[in-house]
């Protein structure tokens, strides 16, 4: 692929969340009370401990980053907590439960300025840029490898920001990840289930097994999380499961715990060649997939497989990647496409589907390291390396080494385009 081609391809990928929200006000900001309140409240920073949950509003996202068990575990730990109004409402927690659980519920006006701490599901709209400046800390899923529009207004404006898949333990996980991850990989063997039946223009199959028969097939490439929740789901079914892993001594510590229907193979071409063409479903689960990532599942591989089988990338990334003809996003809602005779679905918020399960799995699984994250912004002797990991943004730079690489290869690919 030619530099200005692979610049196109980007640039419509770093600009899909603009081009999702062009329905919204960009609005007037918050007024100069409200932000010389914030202004008072951040010079002091040891004063009071406090949190503002904030209210999703990208249209069909219903998730919440915390229902009221999590407000009671900040209270708890000596948090005052505000809450915007109707929160979780689409989460079934309602202005009523979150006062229960020691919450005060505000405005919208007031959520983004009460409190120099915020907390949200996913990173601002483009309506709520006006509200960004400095003194905020604010953490939500950025992404923001793929949002560079938005990655430099946080610079550019003072916010300090953490990206909670960037949260990472002394033994190199990513737990923030965790729920997500499980509900895709899960969602993903789901999805794929009813997109082949016949009504759906799929093979006409049930991705399960019935005594007598032979067993639909499924490939998953990767066995992190994602992965491994898609195979045993499948495996669950009865399916004959096939996992492709990179490196050999994770591989055979995963595949001592799954059952005898799930074989794990190293990635080879000659494997691959071998394993895709007969498969009913592939599900791709790679950690990463960028514009420099090799083809895995090439245009040859992906004519040899079965008119009506189905591919699925769960990892969503930019550029070719390893799945080159999964290169058009299918949001919420929307249909599966067909490349060479294969239906592909590509949906990068798959957990957005079932937003009650994946709010639950947040607050259950964020609220801990967000109190650390929190203390860590207001006490100055509180160290918490965990949440340190996933701030990419402070004092008006890009600090994250991933993100300064990721900005450093799309200014070149800029600057020689031009």
């Amino acid at each position: 692929m030619g530099i200005l081609s692979l610049l196109v391809r980007l640039t419509l990928f770093l600009k899909r969340d603009e081009q999702l929200e062009s329905n919204q006000d960009a609005g007037q900001g918050p007024s100069a009370t409200l932000l010389q309140n914030l202004e008072m409240k951040s010079t002091n920073m040891t004063d009071k401990l406090s949190v503002s949950i904030l209210k999703e509003t990208r249209d069909n996202e219903k998730r919440v980053i915390m229902l009221p068990q999590g407000v009671r575990q900040f209270v708890e730990a000596g948090f005052k907590v505000y809450v915007e109004h109707d929160a979780g409402a689409a989460s079934g927690a309602f202005d009523g439960d979150y006062k229960a659980a020691g919450g005060e519920i505000v405005s919208t006006d007031e959520a983004w300025t009460v409190s120099p701490f915020l907390l949200k599901y996913k990173f601002p709209s483009v309506a709520e840029r006006r509200y960004l400046c400095r003194p905020l800390h604010i953490g939500a899923y950025f992404y923001p490898g793929e949002n560079y529009e938005l990655t430099h207004h946080l610079r550019e404006h003072g916010v300090t920001a953490y990206s909670y898949e960037y949260f990472q333990a002394a033994d190199g996980s990513f737990p923030l990840m965790t729920p997500d991850s499980e509900i895709s990989g899960k969602l993903a063997v789901l999805f794929g289930a009813h997109h082949l039946l016949s009504t759906q223009g799929g093979l006409g199959i049930m991705l399960a097994s019935l005594p007598g028969m032979k067993p639909p097939k499924v490939v998953v490439i990767g066995h992190g999380n994602v992965g491994a929740a898609a195979a045993r789901t499948a495996a669950g079914l009865g399916n004959e499961v096939v996992v492709f892993g990179y490196r050999e001594e994770s591989l055979r510590r995963f595949e001592g715990t799954v059952p005898s229907n799930v074989k794990c193979l190293i990635v080879s071409q000659e494997a691959l060649e071998r394993e895709i063409p007969d498969a009913d479903l592939v599900i791709g689960a790679t950690l990463i997939s960028t514009y420099d990532t090799p083809a895995m599942l090439t245009d040859e591989l992906v004519k040899k497989m079965k008119e009506g089988s189905m591919i699925i990338d769960v990892t969503c990334g930019y550029g070719a990647g390893y799945i080159p003809t999964a290169h058009t996003f299918t949001w919420m809602g929307a249909a599966p496409y067909k490349v060479h005779g294969v239906w592909h679905y590509k949906d990068p918020v798959m957990p957005a589907h079932v937003h009650q399960t994946a709010s639950i799995g947040a607050t259950t699984n964020h609220t801990r390291y967000l109190i650390s994250l929190g203390k860590s912004i207001f006490l100055k002797d509180f160290q918490d390396s965990v949440s340190q990991k996933g701030k990419f943004v402070e004092n008006g730079e890009i600090i994250h080494p991933h993100v300064i690489s990721d900005f450093a290869l799309i200014d070149a690919l800029a600057k020689k385009s031009a």
